[in-house]
């Protein structure tokens, strides 16, 4: 397990030192700064400061999802991970702690990159910051009237509903792990991929489950796609009971994660001869 855990944790170490996590973080937070911005101002003209809690209502907004998503395909778009060292790694510690360990970083990346996307929209919002228990006025001001319009934020809007089912830590804890397995889920795919076909990038089946909630949300006849769609269930609201009629309950989306994730790592492992055409390929064999 030492050799597991060390690998997953030099992986993370190596990704944390390049640029690309930051470039993905940063091009996140443009989009974000739309909302959290329109916050601010409110903040700033009324005087009241608000409640830091703004991830789930960014799981709401789809094209803030595709790029969420699109992220986490940048992020893991190199599956499985081969770099300088690995050969000495696969030697010392065989194929399969070794693939262990690369899952186990992807699963570590997802929540740094998950954690670190929840985090900075809070502080998006400094110093107009309070912390009290509830969504605050200000947050519920602008969900309930044209407040964000005035202005000048006609686009993205606060969900009312959102809060009247969740309270704001419950909401965050909720939408972040749901973010955090779905992003699991984009890294494993492209894993898969990369390891089952030669000329097919891994990062294609990364793409479709961030498109797919775009899709489901703008044609109204494909209800059934978000019965597919991971990236459609980060906004919570669709766990209301009142509408599952028309969409995946939480049993349904619990069971479709657990045996996607294993069917995946079972593929992966099955295709983990592959590793030695890729290590030649990168002149590391």
């Amino acid at each position: 397990m030492r050799s597991i855990l060390s690998i997953a944790g030099n992986s993370v170490f190596r990704a944390l030192l390049q640029s690309r996590f930051y470039f993905i973080i940063f091009i996140n937070i443009t989009l974000i700064k739309q909302l959290t911005d329109s916050i601010k101002d409110f903040s700033e003209l009324t005087g009241v400061k608000a409640v830091p809690c703004i991830f789930p209502f960014l799981m709401q907004q789809t094209f803030i999802q595709l790029l969420f998503l699109v992220g986490a395909t940048m992020l893991f778009c190199d599956a499985p991970f081969i770099n300088q060292g690995s050969s000495f790694e696969m030697i010392r510690t065989g194929k399969k702690k070794w693939l262990l360990g690369k899952l186990m970083y992807v699963v570590g990346m997802s929540f740094i990159y998950t954690a670190s996307l929840m985090l900075v929209s809070g502080l998006l919002l400094f110093p107009k910051i309070t912390f009290q228990k509830g969504w605050g006025k200000a947050l519920l001001t602008l969900a309930q009237t044209n407040a964000a319009s005035v202005l000048g934020n006609d686009y993205i809007r606060l969900d009312y509903g959102l809060m009247l089912q969740y309270e704001p830590l419950e909401a965050m804890l909720m939408s972040g792990l749901m973010a955090w397995v779905v992003c699991l889920i984009v890294g494993v795919c492209i894993l898969v991929i990369n390891l089952s076909f030669e000329r097919l990038p891994g990062a294609v089946g990364g793409i479709l489950i961030a498109m797919l909630p775009y899709f489901q949300k703008n044609f109204s006849n494909l209800h059934t796609m978000s019965f597919f769609s991971p990236g459609t269930w980060m906004n919570i609201t669709f766990w209301n009971t009142e509408i599952r009629t028309l969409y995946p309950t939480v049993s349904y989306m619990v069971i479709f994660f657990i045996l996607s994730i294993a069917i995946m790592v079972g593929i992966s492992f099955f295709r983990l001869e592959r590793v030695d055409d890729i290590l030649k390929r990168k002149g590391e064999y």
